[in-house]
């Protein structure tokens, strides 16, 4: 929908709501008048922030839930001139809030508005409107699902890696990011292990992509098992767990730690890390073996780009291979 025909709908809701508002204010019920001009100032608002492309969720979430009080309090003094509102107010939460959200509320919403009509309407036609309204909340339900599944698709698909589950390079970047700005407003760390499993090239032109793909699954089962206890795997819809496991793409993977106050708490970690990986992969008859070299940085100045960082811990994962299998190198600032 165009930016034009965004703001002629606003500017005609709002004359709408606006005289509407005046009209009861003025000569029918005060109360109903007040929160009509209220609501077409929230609809100003919005209209304010669509013109300067400033667009707001809050605003959005606020706007709703005051129309739904005016419609509630519509079907209370005017019966049936309400209910015939809440048909479409059902499918404005699914636009205002997240979907689970969405259909506990429109379920409260309806029947708090069928309660509040019993005032003027006959109980017999509010229950005959009862099922009319819970067939309405189904299929809007059911139709928001399936867009939701879709959505959650789409998501996932951006940001997982296909073979392992865990996060893909791109998404990593975008945590990487967050984890960095985050950080500045803090006194904490972050901490960045990048990981090379040793071998594993050899491994793969031996035995195959299938016995490779099957090596990089459990490397990435065993990375998540190796992170901090008190903390949560990552998972794909969240980002308040304080660490992330990402594949990178071949045999390489990073981990994010976060909020972290002093580098040795990181050691721990590492000490897992190396002995997880040091752990022969059973996959069939066969025992492989695919050690971990590990680089580690964080951002010292507290000004490290994500770019930065990942070129300081690539320097130190060569240097850890360098050192020979199984080792990890910290990143030496001192000379740097």
């Amino acid at each position: 929908m165009s930016k034009r025909i965004i703001i002629f709908v606003h500017c005609a809701t709002i004359f709408i709501i606006l005289g509407y508002g005046l009209h009861h204010v003025i000569s029918e019920i005060e109360l109903l008048g007040y929160l009509l001009l209220t609501s077409s100032c929230l609809l100003s608002i919005s209209l304010y922030c669509v013109y300067k492309n400033n667009f707001s969720a809050l605003l959005l979430k606020i706007l709703t839930l005051m129309i739904t009080l005016v419609i509630v309090v519509t079907c209370y003094f005017l019966g049936m001139r309400g209910i015939i509102f809440v048909f479409p107010l059902v499918t404005a939460f699914f636009y205002s809030f997240p979907y689970k959200v969405a259909v506990i509320t429109a379920i409260i919403v309806s029947a708090c508005s069928l309660l509040a009509s019993l005032n003027t309407v006959e109980i017999q036609t509010v229950l005959r409107l009862s099922i009319a309204l819970a067939i309405n909340i189904l299929f809007i339900t059911c139709l928001a699902h399936l867009v939701y599944k879709q959505q959650m698709g789409l998501v996932k698909e951006a940001r997982e890696d296909q073979l392992t589950g865990i996060a893909n390079r791109r998404y990593f970047n975008e945590l990487l990011s967050l984890a960095l700005t985050e950080a500045k407003k803090s006194d904490t760390l972050v901490v960045l292990l990048y990981l090379d499993l040793d071998d594993f090239k050899v491994v793969n032109d031996t035995y195959g992509h299938c016995i490779g793909d099957c090596v990089l699954k459990e490397a990435s089962t065993r990375l998540q098992s190796c992170i901090r206890e008190s903390d949560a795997v990552c998972q794909l819809d969240h980002l308040e767990t304080k660490e992330h496991v990402a594949r990178l793409g071949g045999d390489e993977f990073a981990i994010i730690l976060k909020e972290v106050v002093c580098i040795s708490e990181i050691n721990e970690v590492i000490e897992r890390i190396l002995a997880k990986m040091n752990e022969p992969y059973i996959i069939g008859k066969l025992s492989l073996y695919c050690h971990a070299s590990v680089g580690v940085a964080w951002n010292k100045d507290k000004t490290s780009s994500p770019e930065l960082l990942m070129q300081q811990t690539d320097s130190a994962m060569y240097q850890a291979k360098s050192k020979g299998k199984q080792s990890c190198h910290t990143f030496n600032y001192a000379t740097h």
